[in-house]
């Protein structure tokens, strides 16, 4: 198997096929230690969960600010534990409850700025979609961008614009169901393309929860 240039410990995967899922097709390729990893992340999400409520996010940073990798990366972090203080918080309010797993890809614009491409795993009794993309609704969309303005130091309003939503964002997945799992690990492996990163800096370019 082909590997990466600038990193030899990782492997590249091309023609859009990895072991019998249908993956995103990125001319450079993708980095097979990243897809399994994603892939590792879902099944741990299935394995406590028999419906999956899987969705995408962009994180950008305001477009004034000049981070180096180390500031991007605890802003992140701290958003990261927001978003999951929240979900907690909202976990003794409903029925049925959730642990929040996630896979993340560090990526550079060619101009050098950082954003972050998210996917997001919830039990999908918990949470089945985002919600009204508006911030005077108590949903789970809601929950995401007051995380970030909180990591941010900004309000709420501002933080809007820099969470993107892509279309056909969120996807249900069951357990034992090849097709629906399949439609997420192909949205999924977009974070796994090995353009746009940077390697050889001794960052980790994906991110992943733990368990």
């Amino acid at each position: 198997m082909k590997r990466l240039k600038l990193n030899k410990n990782l492997s590249l995967v091309s023609g859009g096929q990895y072991n019998g899922f249908t993956v995103y097709n990125s001319p450079q390729g993708l980095v097979r230690e990243y897809l399994d990893r994603t892939i590792g992340v879902l099944d741990n999400a299935l394995m406590d969960y028999a419906n999956v409520y899987a969705f995408r996010v962009d994180i950008n940073f305001p477009s004034n600010w000049l981070l180096t990798e180390d500031q991007a990366g605890a802003y992140i972090d701290s958003f990261i534990r927001n978003f999951r203080y929240r979900i907690r918080t909202n976990n003794r309010s409903i029925k049925y409850e959730t642990v929040l797993r996630y896979v993340a890809a560090r990526e550079y614009t060619l101009e050098g700025k950082i954003h972050y491409h998210f996917m997001f795993f919830v039990n999908k009794n918990a949470y089945h979609t985002l919600g009204r993309y508006n911030l005077n609704h108590d949903n789970l969309y809601t929950r995401l961008v007051k995380s970030y303005s909180s990591a941010l130091k900004i309000e709420p309003y501002e933080a809007v614009g820099l969470v993107h939503i892509p279309m056909h964002a969120g996807a249900h997945v069951k357990r034992k169901d090849f097709v629906s799992f399949s439609r997420v690990v192909f949205r999924a492996s977009y974070l796994c393309k090995a353009y746009s990163k940077q390697y050889g800096n001794r960052k980790h370019s994906l991110l992943s929860s733990r368990g």
